[in-house]
């Protein structure tokens, strides 16, 4: 175990019912927002399918 909780992650991969393994990433930005990127597993590595800028976040 690395000693990281689910708390300090970053981001999180999921494996839907059909088709290949995604991924969800939140990057901090020097201007204090954040990027979200979405990626799905090709085989060979990640792809980028999207990403936008969030303001906020928080747990629920």
């Amino acid at each position: 175990m690395s000693g990281l909780s689910v708390a300090d992650a970053n981001g999180f991969v999921y494996e839907p019912v059909r088709g290949p393994k995604r991924k969800i990433e939140f990057k901090q930005r020097p201007d204090e927002s954040i990027e979200r990127i979405e990626a799905v597993w090709t085989g060979c590595g990640w792809r980028v399918t999207g990403r936008e800028i969030v303001l906020t976040m928080r747990r629920i």
